[in-house]
């Protein structure tokens, strides 16, 4: 059998999924399992990825980098390093002075590419729709920028005087924060500022962790930025997330995106049998999920893995991916959705005299690669975690946000949880950031992450825009509802997280277009433009004239809600 690396398991995701789904990073010790494979590494010395065939509609989009400071915090440290930036003047207008400035801020991830600027699922349905809009409609020229975010893609500092060091050491990675990186952008936009020559309105865009960024880059720095569009961030910091597999489970209920309380059943059920069995012959269960080396699975901790690594490999969780934070409702593939996911299990269940165990093994290897075994071997995994190796998905780099900032470790420790409740505690990943990293004071710091930004306190502030899909786990984490007008919240139902900000398409659901509507009307409303944009009465979304006052709502009734717009 063939062991499945990552670099298989990123073509059948792109297999399963027409479009390309960004966001914060779940992949974690799942997928480095794969005995010494990861995928496509780049060592330190050659940070700079393959080059790509620029398409025509890139033409006008320029690669460019600037001198960064390299730790804003102390005035001894003069070190610098290249951070690398785009920037298109596709939308400025002949004869006019440029009146604004929009830029799709950076983060986790792969690094940015021009694409980025056109048509990627960064910022291309809200900002350079709205760009587009302000720039053919109302003759208004708007600068546009993507700035890449530190320790990703290209915008790694340099190390060792020439030795090559690796810059994802444990020693070097301590300039790596958000912070750092709020602080690189308020340097870019006054740097930027005083090459225009003018100061613009800027106003930031960006969805997950960008998102996240994109709000703080307001709140924290208004005589920089004058606005900022916030979809899919998750402000309400946590080190244990339950939330996040809390509403997997209710999306599997959730009827608008094809779910049902038999779909969830039967996960939950086929988990439930799994563990059953991992107690009493794990050797059968390995066999039954086609791993490598079943022997592996008589330890505790490889239980522990296998109930999650056959999906979380996918970007998911628990014995088959479920694509919650992707579902896509006009994908074409066989398992592609929610909706496709739930008839497919539902269906076998009610016509087979298959066990709901069964059907997970039959969804698993449709998700998989034919033929393919998976490697399970949690310590393997923490010996290649701890390789100081730059990797073009940034590994290491997001790695290290969690265990020093953000946390976001998603746990499965109920009945609401599709999956196997108590087969992963958040113990799991803290013992990743205590071997990898030597940071044992996870909570400390997720705190204090919190006390600096204020989480889901937005008592100060003004002209965030935060937009969230109901869909969305990473919802359960986000600013679904505010009572100031100046800081306005909009749910979208049936959406996953931050679909707006892809790629347009005819085959967009009526809530996406309309919630791009409200996007643009707000912004424009900011910006001292007057919209003209019109809503469909039974599609209606709140404007800037009211506030929603309602209780913020637990995770786990977010997706079972009845969503107004009126």
């Amino acid at each position: 059998m063939i062991p499945l690396t990552l670099t298989t398991l990123v073509v059948v995701v792109l297999c399963l999924s027409p479009i390309r789904v960004e966001g914060i990073y779940r992949y974690r010790y799942r997928d480095v399992l794969q005995q010494n494979h990861f995928g496509k590494i780049k060592q330190a010395d050659n940070v700079q990825p393959a080059a790509k065939e620029t398409t025509a509609a890139e033409d006008d989009v320029q690669e460019l980098y600037f001198s960064q400071t390299l730790d804003h915090f102390d005035s001894n440290n003069h070190g610098t390093f290249q951070q690398r930036y785009f920037k298109t003047d596709r939308y400025i207008v002949e004869n006019q002075v440029s009146e604004f400035t929009f830029l799709c801020v950076g983060g986790e991830g792969p690094g940015m590419d021009k694409s980025v600027l056109v048509d990627s699922v960064h910022c291309t349905g809200d900002m350079l729709e709205l760009a587009k809009r302000l720039s053919n409609e109302k003759q208004i020229s708007v600068h546009v920028y993507a700035l890449e975010h530190r320790y990703y893609g290209t915008s790694y500092p340099a190390f060792g005087n020439g030795k090559q060091e690796s810059p994802v050491t444990n020693q070097n990675l301590r300039f790596l924060s958000s912070r750092q990186a709020l602080e690189d952008l308020a340097h870019f936009v006054h740097s930027i500022n005083e090459e225009q020559g003018v100061n613009t309105k800027w106003v930031t865009f960006g969805g997950s962790y960008p998102g996240f960024m994109a709000a703080y880059a307001r709140l924290k720095y208004p005589h920089l930025v004058y606005a900022g569009v916030s979809s899919s961030a998750p402000l309400d910091l946590k080190v244990d997330f339950p939330g996040y597999n809390q509403l997997v489970g209710a999306d599997l209920k959730y009827p608008k995106v094809g779910g049902s309380e038999a779909c969830f059943d039967v996960v939950k059920e086929g988990h439930n049998q799994a563990v059953q069995l991992i107690e009493t012959d794990p050797i059968k269960l390995a066999e039954t999920f086609n791993i490598c080396t079943p022997e592996n699975l008589k330890d505790r901790r490889n239980q522990e893995v296998l109930l999650y690594v056959l999906s979380m490999a996918l970007r998911g969780d628990g014995l088959i991916q479920i694509p919650a934070q992707s579902n896509d409702p006009s994908c074409e593939g066989e398992l592609c959705n929610i909706e496709r996911l739930c008839q497919h299990m539902t269906s076998m269940a009610s016509s087979t005299n298959s066990s709901a165990m069964d059907i997970l093994v039959d969804v698993a290897s449709k998700q998989a690669p034919s033929g393919a075994c998976l490697e399970v071997d949690w310590n393997t995994t923490l010996a290649e975690l701890s390789k100081p190796t730059v990797t073009e998905e940034g590994w290491r780099s997001w790695l290290w946000q969690t265990c020093t900032e953000v946390g976001f470790y998603q746990t499965c420790e109920d009945e609401s949880c599709p999956y196997a409740a108590s087969f992963h505690s958040v113990d799991m990943d803290l013992e990743i950031c205590s071997v990898v990293f030597n940071v044992t004071n996870v909570h400390e710091n997720v705190q204090a992450s919190l006390d600096y930004y204020g989480g889901l306190d937005l008592d100060g502030g003004s002209r965030v825009l935060f937009v969230n899909g109901d869909v969305d786990p990473w919802s359960a984490l986000g600013v679904l509802n505010s009572t100031r007008c100046s800081l306005p919240a909009a749910i979208v139902a049936g959406a996953s997280h931050h679909a707006w900000t892809h790629v347009v398409r005819e085959s967009d659901a009526p809530e996406i277009v309309q919630v791009r509507k409200y996007i643009y009307s707000v912004v424009e409303n900011w910006l001292g433009v007057r919209s003209e944009e019109e809503f469909d009465e039974d599609k209606q979304i709140p404007r800037l004239r009211g506030c929603l006052e309602e209780p913020r709502l637990l995770p786990h009734e977010i997706a079972n809600r009845d969503i107004s717009y009126e």
